[in-house]
């Protein structure tokens, strides 16, 4: 399925990860990434295999300002 982040406006604040180790990433400072496994490219756009579905909708649903959508 895909994900996206819009990395534009990611406050950095850790929540996707912590809710979805497996598909995203907050490192140094910068906008989370999708990790690389599921990565298209762009570091904010991914396809995530159905297993992890659930994780990251967990992730897309505690962003604090709602820049993850799955689907």
């Amino acid at each position: 399925m895909k994900v996206t982040i819009d990395r534009d406006g990611c406050i950095q604040c850790g929540a996707c990860e912590q809710e979805c180790a497996e598909v995203f990433l907050v490192d140094g400072g910068e906008a989370a990434v999708i990790v690389e496994k599921y990565r298209k490219g762009d570091p904010g756009e991914g396809d995530v295999p159905d297993s992890l579905v659930d994780c990251a909708q967990a992730a897309e649903s505690a962003c604090p300002v709602q820049v993850i959508t799955v689907g």
